[in-house]
């Protein structure tokens, strides 16, 4: 594999971005039970498995992030959602590879529930494991 070949399997296209109210909005509603939680440390994983084409475009998969209420400033916020979306994208591999041959796709959101100024360690501890949970338990149940 190629050094451009390895780069491109670490991206987060747009498209793979979760940005809408009809897909983020179900995820929240804790009388749904076609949603999933996991939680690992200070990381909590909500998902749901969906048609493609409620989506709205072609992707295995799309993921959103958010910061807890503890981050209270926007720059905290800001910071660790960053955090999030670069261990993702650096973890996403197992979940991009379990629905790209489905004709479903997975929205999850990724969301940080501890103190700001432990952000850095607790993700890049946290998250790969998460990520790595929920593909072995979707992997398991579909």
């Amino acid at each position: 594999m190629t050094a451009e070949e390895a780069r491109g399997t670490n991206r987060l296209p747009r498209a793979f971005r979760l940005r809408h109210q009809r897909l983020i909005r179900p995820l929240f509603d804790r009388t749904r039970t076609d949603v999933g939680t996991l939680s690992q440390g200070c990381i909590r994983l909500l998902y749901r498995i969906v048609p493609r084409r409620e989506v709205g475009a072609d992707v295995p998969l799309q993921v959103g992030f958010a910061a807890g209420r503890q981050a209270r400033r926007a720059v905290e916020r800001n910071r660790i959602r960053r955090l999030l979306r670069e261990t993702y994208r650096l973890h996403q591999q197992p979940l991009l590879e379990l629905f790209r041959p489905r004709p479903d796709a997975l929205t999850l959101m990724i969301l940080y529930r501890a103190q700001p100024s432990q952000a850095r360690e607790r993700i890049r501890r946290d998250l790969p494991e998460a990520l790595h949970r929920l593909a072995m338990h979707l992997q398991e149940t579909l």
